[in-house]
């Protein structure tokens, strides 16, 4: 390729994303320079660079081919969300090797539009005018042909576009999800029982052990006195069913003891062990066949997170208490860009259901009761912080998708030729500005 090499061209962001996880945010402007270095004298026709956002989807389908086996179909859909252009530079010409710099700038629109064709599930999905929907791809599991759903946008710079040969380009990722230009309501928690087991029946649990007599005469008669006591506890767990991925969660459990018989323990000691928390992403995909639409469902976890006990005792009348310190979903995962906010758009519809395990451990025998809690959940979009960020660079999230190498340029860093005193490059008349100290232009 020499110095047609991917290698040689590089884009850098300049802009400071105004998401609370890095992410920038529809309708912000997204400004930053692309840098080529040929190695050796190179001819140029033209420079393009490209700001566009699309939907894909792909349904795979297992057939019957008439004789005992299968084969695999599939239908896949791409939807243009937008698509803005530049010609950053305008030959042809023949440069130099060295260093050279151009300026771009795209405004990300607020929403899209796409006209589809009607469909018997159209409910499931969002149609006409509507916000961009966040970046966003599944990794489905355990699923033996998972659909393919991804939201992407990119920026991707072209050398020399339409020719075979001597052309070459290079692409970044831009994360984008949508903000709220309003705070976010405290979130509101909501309780309800947990299923499982909470019965423990023992003669460990008696006081103190029977003799052979009271043995024998709790084989043979029914004195309740002599009757094996027992444990019945109930259990429930508070958190909030819809929050931003950066608001904290307030998560409170509750111990409810009954005692049911007068062996019973009077006042048994309850703590938590441990509690583990899933949120699971579910993808209902749908793509456009030559008669009708074909669809598919995915999953994925994106946090498993465990809480261990804090050994403080339950109280027994059902009382909710804290589980531990408020976490945010983001406190929960190593990988913030899976917590994509719930959305609905043309093919994909995402949203998630929340699992909350917990284990209670009964102090004087050990015995650990086993719960369960299921119910949906919602991410919200997050608000835009104030004040906004204060140091420009490329995105948190994805930073080697932003930046180069090492290097995260601002409009503080960057050489003159780049500031707003100096014009930038103008392609009309082919000249083009070198990076150098001793900037000129070179025909």
């Amino acid at each position: 390729m020499g110095n047609f090499s991917p290698q040689h061209i590089d884009i850098i962001v300049d802009t400071a994303p105004q998401g609370v996880l890095g992410t920038f945010v529809p309708g912000q402007t997204i400004s930053g320079k692309v840098v080529y270095t040929p190695q050796a004298q190179v001819d140029i026709d033209s420079i393009i660079i490209i700001c566009k956002g699309t939907c894909f989807t792909k349904i795979r389908e297992r057939h019957s081919n008439g004789n005992g086996g299968q084969h695999t179909k599939s239908y896949p859909e791409k939807i243009t969300l937008f698509r803005d252009m530049d010609t950053i530079f305008r030959g042809p010409h023949t440069i130099q090797s060295g260093r050279y710099e151009w300026p771009f700038r795209f405004q990300l629109p607020l929403g899209a539009i796409f006209h589809r064709k009607s469909s018997s599930k159209d409910n499931l999905f969002q149609l006409g005018e509507q916000g961009l929907p966040p970046s966003f791809k599944l990794v489905s599991e355990k699923i033996s042909t998972p659909p393919e759903a991804e939201v992407s946008y990119k920026l991707k710079v072209k050398i020399n576009p339409g020719r075979m040969m001597h052309s070459t380009e290079c692409v970044r990722e831009l994360p984008i999800w949508p903000a709220s230009s309003t705070p976010l309501k405290a979130p509101l928690p909501l309780d309800g029982p947990c299923q499982g087991d909470g019965r423990f029946k023992s003669k460990a649990l008696r006081p103190t052990q029977h003799s052979f007599r009271e043995k024998m005469s709790h084989v043979f008669t029914s004195d309740p006195s002599l009757k094996t006591p027992e444990i019945n506890i109930a259990v429930s767990f508070k958190m909030p069913r819809s929050v931003g991925a950066t608001q904290l969660l307030p998560l409170d459990v509750s111990c409810k003891y009954t005692k049911t018989g007068a062996n019973d323990p009077d006042t048994p000691s309850f703590v938590v062990d441990d509690c583990h928390i899933y949120v699971k992403a579910y993808v209902e995909a749908r793509a456009m066949g030559s008669l009708r639409d074909h669809l598919k469902d995915g999953k994925q976890t994106i946090i498993s997170h465990n809480i261990p006990g804090k050994n403080s005792l339950l109280p027994l009348d059902g009382t909710f208490v804290p589980l531990t310190a408020p976490l945010t979903l983001a406190d929960m995962t190593r990988h913030v860009h899976n917590l994509v906010p719930s959305f609905k758009t043309f093919t994909i519809f995402l949203y998630y259901k929340m699992v909350v395990k917990v284990n209670v451990r009964h102090i004087e025998t050990g015995h650990r009761f086993q719960f369960e809690s299921k119910y949906p959940f919602e991410i919200l979009s997050s608000e835009l912080p104030t004040p906004a960020y204060t140091e420009p660079g490329p995105s948190a999230l994805y930073p080697p998708q932003l930046a180069a190498s090492d290097q995260a340029s601002s409009s503080l860093t960057a050489p003159p030729e780049f500031r707003d005193e100096l014009a930038p490059p103008s392609y009309n008349s082919g000249d083009v500005w070198r990076s150098e100290p001793d900037a000129k232009r070179v025909y």
